[in-house]
């Protein structure tokens, strides 16, 4: 038989599978080169300037102010270019970062007395007009990317407005015993606000300031408006608790919102709408609850140890929710520090000890270092009730040093006395610490803590962080209707730290951070997160390719090539703009220029700012952008 005819039948293959490889060659190589471009994307340094209230007609009425600010065609430009050009040029030199700003509004800022305004209960207010003109005038007298943040949180601008919403309770978050007062942060007035309702008086009033914002700068010339690089919503957006400046929420007066007519309402539609209106299934799902509709639900509210309950669906502390924080601090004379932790002798979880404690570091400056905090969140719900022993263990090398034990009783609803559970394993063979050379602390728990779990607190917490989600997404729609739709949005969120100290169910804003609507992950990075694993950990975690670092400070002095590391490994890992407080060397903080130049941000870079660090890292940025020796001239 003639080799031809099989000859001749494979040259069609063959010719399919070098077309086949051209086209697999081909976009091997666009991918790379997408990869590569996207790669050399240059990262947005965009710091948020202090001291412009009164340059953009937001400060209070006859302060002094530049010349170029308060001139019939004043704004801020003139300011935010000189500040900027002393920071460094527009672009670095190896082209991995541009220069440009964050501008600051301050939404409630915006409203003055009037008094031919339409009335409301909190006053006649209107949109101070002349603000919005310098406010679009400085976008377009900086020729830079800009990132508009439309700031409006809980922590107080001292504008007019301010307290007379506070008088109105719909206003305000709203504990068990009541709404929040206005408290105070850092020597600043801080206003609780609600973000429990989206019909109430400081929603409309945010509302009505972004409309007229962007109505504003929507008649900007079309190449101006294309400067503005992204939108960070509001700002920090949570649920507050009494006492918020004590710190991130740890302690034993578990204390939270929202209990408002609005929350408690919305909480009972909610859960009808997850178990499909069946209220057999919801009582089911608890444990054999009594509810007979979905309006006898009420969310929990009272510790079972200090209060008396009608029901056990009514208990709520830290740890209600099922987990139970195991944390404290190791230090391992042979390398990095891993805490394994054992759960009636069977291994539960191995978890590093790499997390910043400031606190041994001040207390043990032999150990080199304040990064050895460690964390694990015990899952108890699914436990049985009774004694259980945790073991924990410091690998120190080949051998595992033995930090000490503690047994927790998980609670039945009857709240029996808890029997111990047997060892289901034995401990593997330890060692005391005892000339080791390594140190260690356990903070969590107590010894013979109790912790309750209550189901309906797991639901209460879900709850409450879509609050958070619908808050926000409620402002993101809004802009949607408006020219500036096609903008990056981003939040600008607080970074779920996993500390001792960390109660993220206070705060209930992690849902928060995943995308919703066109909302993009903003977060505020202070600290270790700005530049170690466990940021970056949780970021692939939780699988979003893009972000922003809305707030950056890593609370110590660094060089210019140690912050350059730093700021190239967030844009590998998708970072497209990072911003931090600038103060700017200029007149703003004299004397008699109001309550903003009274009081500084202690976070801001700034060349006469000490604290944290902040003038060395003024100088660290003005290194990594390859500052001239003398400024360039302003265009």
């Amino acid at each position: 038989m003639s080799a031809t005819p099989a000859f001749r039948n494979d040259r069609p293959i063959n010719a399919l599978c070098l077309a086949l490889a051209a086209a697999i060659f081909a976009a091997l190589a666009a991918f790379s080169a997408w990869l590569w471009q996207a790669g050399r994307a240059p990262l947005l340094l965009a710091p948020a300037l202090g001291g412009l209230h009164n340059c953009l007609a937001l400060g209070p009425r006859g302060a002094p102010a530049d010349a170029a600010c308060t001139a019939p065609d004043g704004s801020a430009a003139p300011r935010i270019e000189r500040a900027l050009q002393a920071l460094g040029p527009r672009e670095s030199a190896d082209g991995r970062f541009l220069l440009g700003y964050t501008l600051v509004v301050p939404l409630l800022n915006l409203f003055e007395p009037h008094a031919q305004a339409a009335p409301a209960p909190e006053g006649r207010w209107a949109v101070n007009e002349e603000a919005l003109r310098r406010i679009a005038r400085t976008i377009e007298g900086v020729p830079r990317p800009v990132v508009l943040y439309l700031f409006s949180t809980h922590f107080s601008e001292d504008a007019p407005i301010e307290a007379a919403l506070a008088q109105n309770p719909d206003n305000m978050a709203v504990t068990p015993a009541g709404p929040l007062p206005p408290d105070r942060y850092m020597g600043w007035p801080l206003y609780p606000w609600s973000i429990a309702r989206t019909d109430n008086p400081i929603t409309r009033r945010r509302e009505q300031a972004i409309r007229a914002l962007a109505d504003a700068l929507c008649q900007m010339p079309p190449a101006a408006r294309a400067r503005i690089a992204g939108i960070n919503l509001l700002g920090e957006v949570h649920h507050l608790y009494p006492d918020f400046e004590a710190g991130m929420g740890a302690g034993s007066d578990y204390v939270i919102t929202d209990y408002s007519a609005a929350s408690r309402q919305g909480f009972s539609r909610w859960l009808a709408r997850r178990f499909a209106g069946d209220i057999g299934a919801l009582n089911a799902w608890l444990g054999g609850a009594p509810f007979a509709s979905f309006d006898d639900v009420q969310p929990p509210s009272r510790d079972i140890r200090r209060q008396p309950l009608a029901h056990y669906w009514q208990h709520l502390d830290a740890t209600a929710h099922g987990l139970l924080p195991v944390s404290g601090w190791a230090h391992a004379a042979s390398g990095p520090a891993w805490v394994r932790v054992y759960l009636n002798g069977r291994f539960a979880a191995r978890v590093p000890a790499r997390f910043m404690r400031q606190d041994v570091a001040a207390a043990r400056p032999d150990l080199g270092t304040a990064q050895v905090g460690w964390r694990y969140d015990l899952p108890f719900a699914r436990l049985p009730a009774g004694l259980h022993r945790i073991d924990l263990a410091l690998e120190d090398g080949p051998r595992l040093i033995h930090m000490g034990t503690r047994h927790v009783a998980v609670m039945d609803r009857q709240q029996s006395t808890p029997r111990p559970q047997p060892m289901q394993a034995a401990l593997p063979p330890m060692q005391p610490a005892g000339g080791s050379g390594a140190a260690y602390w356990i903070d969590t728990p107590q010894d013979h803590a109790a912790v309750f779990y209550n189901p309906l607190a797991a639901l209460w917490h879900a709850w409450r962080a879509e609050q958070v989600v619908a808050y926000l997404r409620h402002f993101d729609a809004l802009l949607e209707r408006t020219c500036l739709a096609g903008v990056p949005r981003r939040t600008q969120q607080i970074y779920p730290a996993e500390k001792a100290g960390w109660d993220g169910t206070r705060f209930a804003s992690e849902a928060s951070l995943k995308p919703f609507g066109h909302v993009q992950l903003g977060i505020n990075l202070y600290g270790e997160a700005t530049q170690d694993d466990s940021f970056f950990d949780w970021l692939a975690r939780s699988r979003q390719g893009r972000y922003s670092v809305t707030e950056f400070h890593p609370m110590h002095a660094m060089s210019a090539a140690e912050l350059r590391r730093v700021l190239l490994r967030h844009q590998a890992h998708g970072a497209q703009t990072l911003s931090f407080f600038l103060h700017p060397p200029e007149p703003a903080r004299q004397a008699g220029q109001g309550a903003q130049a009274a009081q500084p941000n202690p976070f801001a870079f700034d060349p006469a700012n000490p604290l944290h660090g902040s003038d060395a890292l003024y100088r660290a940025v003005q290194g990594v952008m390859g500052k001239p020796d003398r400024p360039q001239n302003m265009p």
